[in-house]
């Protein structure tokens, strides 16, 4: 009985702690990464404008007085990263008392999430636990934040984790061989 008792709970560790396999496709408001920019840029309620990130060639944002809601959580920012018309990003900030009824949402959808935490610290002196929920995917990973920049804000941010190696690398390419 000691013997199961003990696997019992090394299971229940490790599928606390193993990182979540999202059954389907890690996704934001149903844009998958390499999803095609033009359900963004024709959309009035975006601005769009190239850039030159690491990451990105075009980023859309709400335009003011836009809003837009994540599992109906208010969106304080919202932005789309696209690298050669195909979807390589999204951060959305969102109020922190909004933090777990998005966590909630996420878990329901992708399945358990990979947490990390610490202990940040404001000006004042005053400390919180951040926690750093995350999903991952072949190509892709999704994170929420409970703190970011502010104890009033949380993150989310859906990335190609290989984007920017792709970018690197056509840039390095040889004018020769982009033919």
């Amino acid at each position: 009985m000691r013997q199961r008792g003990i696997t019992l709970a090394a299971i229940a560790i490790g599928l606390a702690t193993a990182p979540a396999q999202a059954n389907e496709p890690l996704a934001f408001k149903g844009m998958t990464l390499g999803a095609p920019a033009t359900a963004i840029t024709q959309d009035p309620r975006f601005d769009c404008r190239n850039v030159k990130t690491p990451t990105a060639d075009l980023v859309c944002t709400l335009r003011p007085k836009q809003l837009e809601t994540l599992a109906g959580a208010p969106l304080i920012s919202l932005y789309y990263f696209f690298d050669r018309a195909r979807l390589t990003g999204v951060t959305a900030n969102l109020p922190e008392s909004q933090f777990e009824t998005v966590r909630t949402a996420l878990e329901t959808k992708y399945g358990i999430a990979t947490i990390h935490t610490e202990t940040i610290k404001t000006l004042s002196g005053k400390s919180f636990e951040n926690r750093t929920l995350s999903w991952q995917a072949s190509h892709g990973k999704l994170e929420l934040q409970r703190y970011a920049g502010q104890v009033n804000r949380s993150l989310l941010r859906l990335t190609d984790e290989q984007a920017a190696t792709r970018i690197r690398e056509r840039q390095l390419k040889p004018a020769s061989q982009d033919i």
